[in-house]
């Protein structure tokens, strides 16, 4: 309790939940047109990064703090508390997640891993799009249907090989420093986390927490013609098309936030020997 409850920790996560709320609540200014429940934000890597560096208590901590201040002073619409619960279970899982892919980190220097899903995140896609009417007939209508879904498909491939070349070359930097960063994860290793961390908790469990809360809330007793409550799909599907977007901006930033932290820690660590 006493390593967990220090001055520094304390001020970094009240630091970490100020950025988080603030990411939240810009990014929610973005319009997103028909796709009302996709987001592209920083704020999921603050989250990971708490839970890295601070542990799953002020990772959880953010988390909530994240989703929860915003929903309250700057309303979009009603607050979904369901949510509020995902963000704190992501502010839980990186660290977890870190204690494991730690044991195989030898394994993970090459990013097959982080390329393999990136392929099967974006045959999903590819899935979704051509295989299914979700976009010819929940999202986007009209006549020029099929090339929008093209460039849905190609926006996704640019985003996600962007991704990974960007965590490739990261990655060539972190080997030629490596006695530098001993207990950093590498780029690899981050970008799993992260992409495991979008998958099951920003994608899966959000969706489900859209889709329950819908369910709950959404039917209007006095007028049922204007319920809203779609199938787990329609949320599943839409924050699906924001994966690789996110996945890359989690996985870069994650991981230069855990050099600065780890240089800062160093510089402390020389101060206290000058002394």
């Amino acid at each position: 309790m006493k390593k967990t409850f220090t001055i520094r920790n304390i001020t970094s996560a009240a630091i970490l939940t100020a950025l988080s709320i603030v990411s939240t609540m810009v990014f929610k200014l973005i319009p997103m047109g028909d796709l009302v429940f996709l987001r592209f934000s920083l704020t999921p890597a603050l989250i990971m990064f708490a839970s890295l560096t601070l542990g799953p208590f002020y990772g959880a901590v953010v988390g909530v703090a994240a989703d929860f201040i915003p929903a309250m002073v700057f309303p979009t619409g009603a607050y979904n508390f369901f949510i509020t619960i995902v963000y704190g279970i992501l502010g839980v899982l990186p660290w977890i997640f870190e204690k494991i892919t730690r044991k195989f980190r030898a394994s993970l220097k090459p990013p097959f891993a982080v390329f393999i899903a990136m392929g099967v995140i974006l045959a999903g896609l590819a899935a979704v799009l051509f295989l299914t009417d979700f976009v010819g007939g929940t999202v986007f209508k009209g006549d020029y249907v099929l090339i929008v879904k093209f460039i849905i498909l190609g926006i996704m491939v640019v985003v996600a090989v962007a991704c990974c070349i960007s965590v490739t070359l990261t990655n060539k930097k972190f080997e030629r420093h490596i006695l530098d960063y001993v207990d950093t994860p590498s780029p690899n290793e981050t970008a799993l986390i992260a992409l495991l961390c979008e998958v099951l908790v920003m994608t899966i469990l959000k969706s489900l927490a859209f889709y329950v809360f819908y369910q709950i809330f959404g039917y209007n007793a006095e007028h049922p013609e204007r319920s809203f409550q779609p199938p787990y799909e329609y949320f599943f599907i839409m924050l699906l098309l924001g994966l690789p977007a996110n996945v890359t901006i989690s996985a870069i930033s994650v991981y230069w936030m855990l050099v600065f932290d780890h240089k800062q820690l160093h510089l402390r660590l020389e101060n206290k020997k000058d002394e």
